[in-house]
């Protein structure tokens, strides 16, 4: 008689969406963004355009704001 093997899958949990917190750098508009980021737009991000002013701010996402994960260079 033979048995069947189970089978399991592994299905490694990463993080593939991070969201950062931003205030429009403009006194007279000083609006909260949130800014949605994969992995790859966390490498390349430069700043956002306002939601509500619609002015450019040119920043930078931190080492610190990122997933202990990204590092690995996956």
């Amino acid at each position: 008689m033979q048995t069947k093997r189970k089978h399991s899958f592994h299905f490694p949990r990463t993080t593939l969406l991070i969201e950062i917190d931003r205030r429009c750098a403009f006194p007279d508009c000083d609006a909260r963004n949130q800014i949605g980021l994969t992995k790859q737009e966390a490498i390349e991000y430069r700043g956002f355009d306002c939601f509500q002013c619609k002015r450019r701010n040119e920043d930078r996402v931190s080492r610190s704001e990122l997933p202990d994960s990204w590092a690995t260079g996956d």
